[in-house]
């Protein structure tokens, strides 16, 4: 009527209801798991993960569909499947906590970043330059060696943690919320 403008209505059976905050969480947690772990060196496509899932499948494994995947990823899947978690956590690497526990996703998220950031090119040109040093005097020389097993130690810590990724890849510096 006169002034007040029409409120949009759903169409095509679409739901006015607002986004469910949990999903909306889940679907970013989800999707920053597909910019940090980048094993082939891009992101994995929805069908990768899913037949990456079923090729790891077990007797119970979750009958999860690129549709289902594109519903987390986008934070559009409310109450998914513990299996459906546990598998997806699997296959990235992620303990199933990362989905649900605010802290784990922290730790997590911090792991993956310092992995990405350790992959990139100026960690490598920093270790290069360290290793022009080391050919200059035997103390250089002790000085990267330990800086080499300090990050053998890290990598060896983060690969046998509960909480802690196994694949790694580059990607952006944000975490997920």
């Amino acid at each position: 009527m006169g002034d007040r403008p029409e409120k949009p209505t759903a169409k095509d059976g679409e739901s006015e209801q607002a986004p469910d905050p949990e999903a909306v969480l889940l679907g970013q947690r989800v999707e920053y798991l597909f910019a940090y772990v980048q094993p082939l060196g891009r992101r994995f496509t929805l069908q990768e993960v899913i037949n990456g899932i079923k090729s790891q499948g077990s007797p119970g494994a979750p009958k999860l569909s690129v549709g289902r995947l594109w519903a987390l990823v986008n934070g559009k899947a409310s109450n998914p499947t513990v299996a459906s978690l546990r598998a997806l956590g699997d296959f990235f690497g992620v303990p199933l906590g990362y989905f649900i526990d605010d802290d784990v996703a922290a730790r997590v998220s911090a792991q993956l970043a310092l992995i990405a950031a350790m992959q990139a090119n100026d960690v490598r040109s920093v270790a290069l330059r360290a290793a022009t040093v080391a050919t200059m005097s035997t103390q250089g020389l002790d000085i990267v060696r330990s800086l080499v097993e300090q990050g053998g130690a890290l990598e060896e810590h983060m690969g046998r943690g509960t909480d802690s990724p196994t694949a790694s890849g580059s990607a952006p510096q944000d975490g997920p919320p």
